[in-house]
């Protein structure tokens, strides 16, 4: 058996050597073939290597739209550093700024003009009091879901954050700030004119407005030129007088503005125009023309957005400057803690997905709004709200910011402005406008006629 299995061996091997030498070279073309084939692959990699090479070497231009301009201003200063500590890091992405500061209308009207047109910035800053879910619908902005869902993403990303640019279970937007309405008060001048409480009730204020009056002096400031300005008032007084509850009714339709609720906010609204303790004149000026105005002791208390901050911290007498929650009514303590609190202003992108401009978009955008940069403002205005989180020592935090901070803590709840969940941009103008016709002898029952007639019309 062994010497058949010799055999056998030896017969399969003559027949492996033959194959072998009759093969010899075909083997080597086949080795060479496949080296040949090797060595291209690895020309085409070095080849793509080298293309990706040159694309990531290649200059990016993208446009950028913010409200970011001043530099002497504590905030706009600090986000026109990042944009240049941006532009240092990332050379390859050349950033044209086209950013408007002060003057809403003008911010405005450059947006519309881009709709209009198709050619929007690719990265700006936009709002509710813009058509969102219509741009969404009509493609004008991209889904940045994977964006904020990323790993790498440490800018605000819960769904309450997110929920002003969320449409179809899609995020299209994410907001910048968190920007809460207070009450900026110079107790000083209070108490100049024998006023040593500060006033937390409207009740109180009526009651000081006639000894500020006779002084020149506007007892509660509000920006009425700009139609945000009037917008958040109108929100924080329907819910010092309703709770929410009016915010919720109002976006089910299931009140009317000429029904009880609407038709007493609007006149309580004109009560306080006549009464003084507005000034007459609001409608005329900007929030930068009240500001100075109080700046200038000419306005004892003003409600404005947490945007301005700086503005108030850098004034010569901000020792004597508080933050409060807006008024509340004596007979309605439950409402007192109630905040305005909106994160319905943030970037959105308007380049098209998979194009180099997107990708330069998106990363300025995840370095603008990252928690470091978030934080290090916060450092550097002294303390604030953010909508995101991260540790912040409350022993830094500067005067003004930090008796807000004081306060905000205190809230019993938070809300948007009431038109924010209406979800429809020409109510939002509409209801804005209306209000501000007020100061310029439309009456409240005038007012609410035609916000009811609007609303109606949009099904509301």
């Amino acid at each position: 058996m062994k010497k058949g299995l010799s055999l056998v061996m030896a017969a399969a091997l003559a027949a492996g050597l033959l194959t072998g030498c009759g093969a010899s070279g075909g083997q080597e073309q086949k080795v060479t073939t496949e080296a040949v084939k090797e060595e291209s692959k690895e020309g085409e990699s070095k080849k793509e290597g080298s293309k990706k090479e040159e694309s990531k070497n290649e200059t990016v231009k993208i446009t950028y739209l913010s409200r970011f301009v001043n530099p002497e201003l504590v905030r706009a200063g600090y986000y026109i550093e990042k944009l240049n500590q941006f532009r240092e890091e990332n050379p390859n992405i050349e950033i044209e700024d086209i950013s408007i500061g002060d003057d809403s209308e003008a911010f405005k009207a450059k947006i519309n003009a881009g709709v209009a047109s198709g050619d929007l910035p690719d990265l700006f800053i936009a709002n509710n009091g813009f058509p969102l879910a219509q741009w969404v619908e009509n493609g004008l902005v991209a889904d940045l879901t994977e964006v904020v869902k990323s790993p790498d993403w440490t800018g605000p990303s819960s769904d309450e954050m997110l929920e002003a640019f969320t449409f179809g279970g899609k995020v299209y937007g994410v907001p910048n700030a968190l920007n809460t309405g207070q009450v900026f008060v110079n107790t000083g001048l209070l108490k100049e004119h024998g006023i040593t409480q500060v006033p937390r009730t409207w009740e109180e204020i009526e009651a000081m407005a006639p000894v500020l009056n006779e002084a020149g002096i506007v007892p509660f400031g509000v920006a009425a030129k700009s139609k945000a300005e009037v917008g958040r008032f109108i929100s924080a007084l329907s819910c010092m007088m309703y709770g929410i509850q009016f915010r919720d009714q109002l976006a089910d339709a299931a009140i009317k503005w000429d029904g009880e609720e609407g038709m007493s906010i609007a006149k309580q609204f004109k009560t306080f125009i006549d009464e003084g303790v507005l000034d007459p004149d609001a409608v005329s000026f900007e929030v930068q023309d009240t500001i100075s105005l109080f700046e200038q002791k000419q306005v004892a208390m003003m409600y404005t957005a947490a945007y301005h901050f700086d503005r108030f911290q850098q004034m010569e007498f901000s020792d004597d400057i508080v933050c409060v929650n807006f008024p509340s009514f004596s007979d309605k303590p439950e409402n007192k803690d109630i905040w305005i609190a909106s994160a319905s202003e943030g970037f959105m992108i308007s380049s098209k997905p998979g194009t180099p401009e997107y990708d330069a978009a998106c990363r300025l955008l995840s370095f603008m709004l990252s928690a470091d940069t978030f934080k290090g403002y916060a450092e550097r205005n002294g303390g604030g709200a953010f909508p995101v989180d991260f540790d912040f020592d409350l022993s830094k935090a500067k005067n003004v910011v930090g008796s807000f901070m004081e306060e905000f803590s205190k809230r019993s709840a938070s809300t948007d402005e009431f038109t924010a969940y209406l979800n429809n941009a020409s109510l939002v103008d509409t209801t804005r406008t209306e209000f501000q016709s007020l100061f310029v002898g439309r009456s409240p029952e005038e007012v609410c006629k035609t916000l009811a007639e609007q609303y109606s019309k949009e099904g509301r």
